[in-house]
């Protein structure tokens, strides 16, 4: 009998590469679909020892180690027999600037709940629990909220005594009242080498927006599941689909291991495979990411088909996550060792044949000790079978006449373990997109306004809907979507008259009445709210939902029995109301009915082990210390997590709780404006307040609905300017941005905080006169020289108004204070390139060390333009010797920018420059040798035309390639139709100097590039 699997908790002391430098400015100016969420500015180039809370898993057969402070990722694990790492542990935590805030690192598996891309808690603490449970498996818990969302998530890893796996069941609940953003990746990490071949059922793959491609063979032959054979091309994103199969992984030839993962297709249909570019471009990370456990690729588990590529016109794009709603799945992560690969898996083991001519052998690695019959069947026909009795992780091998024709089938017990060469489980579903199938106009708006939605660009939602309301003004869908917009933006009136004027169109439509109950109850007008739900529980979408708001409502006003009934009739729908179970927690203490209250609370910890409400709840029945509920808390927002669980007291009318629960989250500056509004009416609130206006407005960031009451009533008390600060975050969170803008500059002159002044000259800076946001900038830089982001968004802001003399005086003296930080040293080299002193800023580009965030070219892009504008310089003056030093230079790769050599370079202007400078030094030979290498060069990606295109299309005239030269010339004319680069590069071909300009005045070219295209234009 196995022995029961054992789970500790220790600190380990990690080389450990920080982050820190928060950003105060709230992060609305750059991404507000993850605000309150701030980001982190700076990182550690050296390392130093820290210690990191480990969480251990072990049986016989595996250890699995958890990181809690580090998003609740699975750090790695690790088969024993074999000592094989199947999940990539890092052994140092190097944090790198690649998540949406910023700090994230390689490794384990990561869990990605949110909206897109790494999730904001992805390298910060989570709340988190271990259990030992009676069956003798362990199991860690990992969960935290999402703040935009409020949605909370939660991950058990779970390891059983006996299986050579170990489970990731998680589960995701959406407890507000409307459709939230929906994104889940389970993101795996596994060691990237040469003999890495990829076992991913599929005969295709999509690209982020939507795109279908072959897999594994491409269209050029090669076999992308072999990772070697991916040494073309930048970094890859795969997400293979086709085949309705439930397994997928990898193998490690050379080492004979490898790893799988397991979910039913319906719970997990997502398969995505993550390379680095195998260039230099990509192998730099392997520097950054970690010291000595080398390149990594991703294997990645979702539960849509891809990750969300906004602005794609596809049908794969974003789903809803529908209010009160549960959604759970669980995975299946393991070893794979001594059987070549992966043609079968399940929870039992892992079957592999392979076939050689006239043999097959098969191999079976078990996962759980089992005793079944194997049977193996030629051409339909018996040809072996024996009892099979294994235990975990031992291998089975058979070897046995088969040719490669004959088609094989084989089974272990009664669907235990099945394999067959007879593709059954192709798909029929067609991934290809058509765009010849377009809806209506006004359709295609709904749409478009829906995704908008989903995205939370609710201001392109608004857009998007007006435009269609003018062409249809009673488009129930549109009315409804409408109806949610105005919602979110706290405009319940409006919302009630959107969704008044659906119900007009049909009264008994769900959706219309659901968010008109919404409303009305937002309104406290419960009367209104139960009769609107009562409609809208007609619906099996919106009847549990339904039930339970009315249990809420019915708490409010005090009416137990109503709640019970309303909350049971929610749970009848969908067990997984977790609303609905906090409603009968509330009822049940109230009542002092232990037996009732004990058995719900046992549910709801069954359900959500990481509960707050329950666990607060359970502190108030037992009559323990209530502060106790904060030692539970263990995530990074605490005070949000505190605050949250106040508000979802206020809203089921339990004042006193929600007050006790502000007063333990003292130092929380919303907390307190609560606890002053719930006093507004005595001089206790205005005294509140007033101590209130002392404090310090960064990170403060008010981002809810129900925060937006309390600052109005804030601003209408008391006239300092920080809560007209607070309030206008609110309000450009929700949406009103009118009304965020007016707010900030009615506080004028008057605030003495660096951060207002840089929030604002940012926020406004599309809008507010020139001299307005730049004295802002300069205020902010006079309230705080010491901190490096004011200097460089000063910088910034210049160059992006052509105030290039002023960016490099300021420039200068920001690297001068600040000589170690590459992103005032970056900024500098820019602003010397805009004034062209192009050898300053290679001097300064080659001081410069920097770490780069993924996709990031600006270094190079700076590099490239300082040295081959100064090389063009020395053309115009006959200096061609020079220049060639220069051009020659431009097409390197310098690591110090943050930057490596990818595959194929475009360097056709370079190469061509280079090409007439040869020329001009009448080197023939080096000269056509340059030309040639522009006609021959091929981009990796598409053959759309682009600009360099130019230099291709002259180069066929230097070497005469007429045919080829004609070729290019009416592609370039075919193209100018819809395409303007092409356009372009006609009228510069032809020397339009009219059409010239006008283009530019929409692409807004720099204009000494389109100097150098003018110039190469005229050599023709």
């Amino acid at each position: 009998m196995a022995q029961n699997a054992k789970i500790s908790e220790e600190v380990r002391q990690l080389d450990t590469y920080g982050f820190g430098a928060p950003n105060p400015v709230p992060i609305l100016t750059e991404n507000p679909k993850i605000f309150p969420y701030f980001k982190f500015e700076e990182y550690d180039h050296t390392s130093q020892k820290k210690g990191w809370k480990v969480v251990k898993l072990e049986n016989e057969y595996i250890e699995v180690y958890v990181l809690p402070e580090i998003g609740g990722k699975v750090w790695g694990a690790i088969e024993k027999s074999t000592g094989n790492e199947f999940l990539y542990r890092n052994e140092v935590v190097k944090f790198r600037n690649i998540a949406m805030r910023g700090p994230w690192t390689s490794g384990g598996i990561e869990f990605n709940f949110g909206i897109i891309g790494h999730h904001p808690g992805t390298a910060t603490a989570v709340d988190y629990k271990t259990a030992t449970n009676e069956d003798g498996s362990v199991s860690c818990f990992v969960g935290n909220m999402d703040l935009p969302s409020g949605t909370y998530w939660q991950v058990e890893i779970k390891l059983d005594k006996d299986k050579a796996y170990f489970e990731t069941n998680a589960s995701w609940y959406n407890g507000t009242p409307l459709n939230q953003s929906y994104y889940n990746w389970m993101t795996g990490a596994a060691p990237a080498t040469n003999d890495l071949e990829f076992f991913i059922p599929g005969n295709g793959y999509l690209e982020h927006d939507g795109t279908w491609r072959k897999w594994p063979i491409d269209d050029k032959d090669r076999n992308l599941a072999m990772y070697k054979n991916n040494n073309f091309g930048p970094s890859k994103s795969y997400h293979i689909v086709g085949d309705y199969k439930n397994y997928f992984g990898g193998y490690y030839h050379d080492r004979n291991v490898g790893f799988g993962h397991l979910s039913p297709y319906e719970e997990m249909p997502g398969q995505k495979l993550w390379l680095w570019a195998l260039s230099r471009s990509g192998g730099i990370w392997e520097d950054l990411l970690t010291d000595t456990d080398g390149q990594y690729i991703e294997f990645q588990a979702g539960r849509l088909f891809n990750q969300y590529f906004p602005g794609a016109e596809n049908p794969v794009s974003q789903a809803n996550f529908d209010p009160y709603v549960m959604d759970s799945w669980q995975e299946l992560w393991f070893p794979i060792k001594e059987i070549g690969g992966m043609e079968a898996a399940s929870e039992y083991g892992v079957l592999n044949v392979e076939r050689s001519g006239e043999t097959a052998t098969l191999g079976i690695n078990a996962l759980q000790g089992f005793k079944e019959p194997l049977q193996i069947f030629v051409n339909k026909k018996e040809v072996f079978r024996e009892s099979l009795e294994m235990q975990p992780m031992q291998i089975f091998t058979k070897t046995f006449p088969c040719k490669d024709t004959d088609t094989l089938d084989i089974s272990v017990g009664a669907d235990k373990l099945e394999y067959t060469s007879v593709s059954k489980t192709l798909l029929k579903r067609d991934f290809v997109y058509k765009p010849e199938i377009k809806p209506s106009r006004v359709e295609q708006l709904y749409h478009e306004a829906s995704e908008a939605m989903k995205y939370r660009e609710y201001a392109l939602a608004d857009e998007k809907l007006t435009e269609l309301f003018a062409l249809d003004a009673t488009h129930h869908n549109a009315l409804i979507l409408a109806a949610e917009a105005e919602y979110r933006k706290t405009r319940y009136d409006k919302a009630l008259e959107l969704a008044n004027t659906a119900l007009q169109l049909d009264t008994y439509n769900p959706e219309a009445n659901y968010l008109a109950g919404i409303a009305y109850w937002a309104q406290k007008d419960a009367l209104n709210a139960l009769e609107s739900f009562g409609w809208a529980a007609r619906s099996i979408q919106f009847r549990s939902v339904s039930f339970a708001l009315m249990a809420e409502i019915h708490l409010y006003r005090n009416e137990l029995d109503k709640a019970e009934r309303y909350a049971k009739k929610a749970l009848a729908f969908n067990a997984y109301n977790l609303n609905a179970r906090q409603v009968l927690l509330v009822v049940y203490r109230k009542y002092i009915n232990a037996d009732a209250f004990k058995k719900q609370l046992k549910k709801v910890f069954k359900i959500s082990p990481i509960n707050h409400f329950a666990a607060f709840e359970e502190i108030l029945f037992q009559k323990e210390a209530s502060a106790s509920i904060i030692e539970s808390i263990q995530n990074e927002f605490r005070n949000e997590t505190l605050l949250e669980l106040a508000l979802e007291y206020l809203n089921l009318g339990q004042g006193k709780m929600a007050e006790h629960l502000l007063n333990l989250n003292s130092k929380d500056l919303k907390s307190n404006l609560y606890l002053a509004y719930a006093s507004k009416n005595s001089e206790k609130g205005k005294e509140l307040l007033s101590g209130l206006a002392s404090s310090s407005p960064d990170f403060v960031f008010p981002y809810r609905r129900e925060m937006i009451p309390v600052l109005e009533w804030a601003v209408s008390t008391h006239d300092h300017w920080k809560f007209k600060y607070y309030l206008a975050q609110n309000y450009l969170a929700v949406g009103l941005n009118d009304k965020a803008i007016d707010l900030l500059k009615q506080c004028k002159d008057v605030p003495d905080n660096d951060t207002f002044y840089s929030f604002r000259a940012k926020i406004m800076d599309d809008d507010a006169p020139y001299g307005d946001t730049h004295k802002d900038f300069e205020t902010s830089l006079a309230l705080n020289k010491s901190n490096w982001k004011r200097w460089d968004d000063f910088i910034l802001f210049y160059l992006d108004h052509d105030k290039n003399d002023e960016a490099v005086a300021l420039a200068k003296k920001g690297f001068k204070k600040f000589p170690n930080n590459y992103n005032v040293g970056l900024s500098y080299a820019k602003a010397l390139v805009s004034t062209g002193n192009y050898a300053k800023a290679i001097g300064v580009l080659g001081s410069l060390n920097i770490l780069p965030f993924e996709h990031a070219s600006e270094s190079k892009k700076i590099y490239d333009q300082a040295h081959i504008y100064r090389a063009k310089k020395f053309m115009d003056k006959g200096q061609f010797s020079k220049a060639t030093a220069l051009l020659e230079a431009s097409k390197k790769w310098p690591e110090n920018l943050g930057v490596g050599t990818p595959f194929n370079p475009d360097t056709r202007m370079a190469d061509y420059l280079l090409g007439l400078c040869h020329e001009k030094l009448q080197n023939a030979d080096k000269a056509g040798g340059f030309f040639e290498q522009v006609a021959k060069y091929r981009r990796h990606s598409d053959s759309n035309v682009v600009r360099n295109s130019l230099f291709k299309l002259m180069s066929h005239g230097k070497l005469g390639n007429d045919a080829a030269r004609e070729k290019l010339l009416s592609q370039i004319q075919k193209e100018s139709e819809d395409n303007q680069t092409a356009a372009m590069l006609l009228a510069l071909h032809v020397q339009d100097g009219e059409k010239i300009k006008d283009l530019n005045e929409s692409l807004n070219w720099d204009n000494r590039f389109l100097d150098i295209l003018k110039y190469v234009a005229k050599q023709q």
